[in-house]
């Protein structure tokens, strides 16, 4: 996301900005992180307001685990919007001076509300920029946002050791490569033919 910005012509962006120590005599909600070393993931310069900081911290979950199995994916993302405004938003709004914005995703490739808020922004800001049609920038976006997660899910999954390293980038050079080529891929879910899960395997295996 802080590549992002910084192409958009967003300035003072920063990733893991270090948060002002609370000060006494503010009630904040049980849950909000009020640790002297909280940190915000992503800071950015006029994103929604001239001369304000922007604050976006984010969270992947993940949609199909056993104790979201029954609720609709809807009330999941506003769960989660709304538990990272609790640790997070009146802590940036009264000691930072500045707006946050939960960036809420699911291990599908989905993203809440808000995320898409701020994408669109971005999208736009970009596509001005550039002169690329409003669509495909917003396309090649979420296709990059999804990608970096894929990436995530694999390093978590199988760890980062060189090998594995490279055949994660092997599975994503293919999974792009079927986009390229025409093919609807959600490169998250994995809705591929059999065909191409057996060449992701053995790209996996062979390396």
């Amino acid at each position: 996301m802080a590549e992002i910005c910084s192409y958009a012509g967003f300035k003072a962006v920063e990733t893991e900005k270090l948060l002002q120590p609370c000060p006494d005599g503010i009630q904040f909600h049980p849950s909000a992180n009020t640790a002297p070393d909280a940190r915000m993931d992503v800071v950015a310069l006029d994103l929604w307001r001239k001369s304000q900081l922007a604050h976006m911290d984010v969270r992947v979950f993940h949609a199909n685990a056993p104790s979201h199995i029954n609720t609709p994916i809807d009330q999941l993302y506003r769960r989660n919007e709304s538990s990272k405004k609790q640790s997070y938003g009146k802590r940036v709004r009264e000691v930072e001076g500045g707006t946050f914005s939960p960036l809420v995703m699911n291990t599908a490739g989905g993203i809440a509300n808000e995320f898409h808020k701020v994408l669109k922004t971005l999208s736009s800001r970009i596509s001005t920029r550039t002169g690329e049609p409003y669509a495909e920038v917003m396309a090649h976006l979420r296709t990059r946002l999804r990608f970096s997660l894929l990436r995530t899910c694999l390093i978590a999954l199988r760890g980062n050791r060189r090998k594995i390293a490279i055949a994660n980038l092997a599975c994503t050079v293919l999974l792009y490569g079927r986009l390229r080529a025409g093919f609807s891929v959600n490169p998250i879910s994995g809705c591929l033919s059999s065909a191409v899960r057996i060449q992701l395997s053995s790209k996996i295996i062979n390396i």
